[in-house]
């Protein structure tokens, strides 16, 4: 038996009318993984806050590597509210299996950290086989997040060495996964050349930002999410680049955090666009119109 979701046409102060989550990992797929309870649990509960924050729509990513078929049971558990996103290696995975992926119910992909640039000839057939199969490609760019954030954490408060950071550190090592691989820039070269891929940027290009609203400005198939916390909202609304350098119908909204955090995410961007003056159809647009309309939803 599920959780029962919230009456999602009842008034909620704290949330926009509507929400389309286009940047969500599948909750506990981090290092360790988790057991089938644990999984359905933790998808009734992003589920029950979905309920309550006006979210309708979440494109749920699949952990990397094992356990890909997650998603595909969350939104077997709650058919109206999630869509699919397998996350794909680039430098392992063959075009044949975007066409599986397809068949089994994936609407979209998502792409992090391949060793080559986004842009590489090499990746072409997987991101033609994603064109002809219609699945909306979700990439990281810009600057990745690493073990420990050297702004907070600065070398007077090390943080203690752990296991997970020790893995991390070897399975990277002499590796040439960099976000110089992972400009937004990168992404110009396959709107060109495949100009019926749908190409959703995350994070605004963190780090990149004018590459980002440039390339979003001249490309009809790129859009971009403004995931990345506080950091990348600061850097947003400092810069003024919504209106500025890019449209609200070129934006999308992205959590990429806990599902704790999700509620505080939504209030952080609704006081920002409200501060930066937003009429309520761009907050719409950016809430909800852009990924509905880059999922066929409406």
């Amino acid at each position: 038996m599920t959780v029962p979701r919230p009456d999602p046409n009842r008034y909620i102060k704290d949330a926009p009318p509507r929400v389309f989550d286009v940047h969500v990992h599948f909750p506990g797929s981090g290092p360790g993984g988790s057991s089938a309870l644990a999984e359905e649990f933790m998808i009734d509960m992003l589920a029950y806050t979905a309920g309550i924050l006006n979210i309708q729509k979440i494109a749920l990513l699949s952990p990397p590597g094992q356990n890909r078929e997650a998603p595909l049971r969350a939104r077997d558990r709650y058919p109206d509210l999630f869509l699919p996103m397998a996350w794909v290696v680039l430098d392992e995975d063959e075009p044949e299996l975007i066409h599986q992926l397809k068949t089994q119910g994936y609407v979209g992909l998502k792409f992090h950290s391949s060793l080559r640039p986004y842009d590489a000839a090499e990746y072409f057939p997987i991101y033609q086989a994603a064109e002809e199969e219609g699945l909306v490609c979700l990439f990281h760019t810009g600057i990745a997040g690493g073990m420990v954030d050297w702004l907070l954490f600065p070398p007077r408060h090390p943080l203690p060495p752990n296991d997970w950071e020790r893995q991390w550190k070897d399975r990277r090592r002499g590796k040439t996964y960099s976000a110089n691989g992972l400009r937004p820039a990168l992404l110009d070269t396959i709107a060109q050349a495949f100009p019926d891929l749908i190409i959703i940027g995350a994070h605004l290009g963190y780090g990149f930002y004018d590459e980002a609203t440039a390339v979003a400005r001249w490309r009809g198939n790129v859009s971009f999410d403004i995931s990345g916390g506080s950091v990348v909202r600061r850097h947003i609304l400092e810069r003024g680049l919504i209106r500025k350098e890019i449209l609200p119908l070129k934006l999308c909204f992205g959590s990429d955090c806990g599902i704790p955090h999700i509620s505080r995410e939504l209030s952080a961007w609704m006081d920002a666009f409200n501060a930066i003056g937003l009429t309520p159809e761009e907050q719409d647009q950016i809430f909800f119109g852009t990924a509905a309309r880059l999922f066929g939803i409406e």
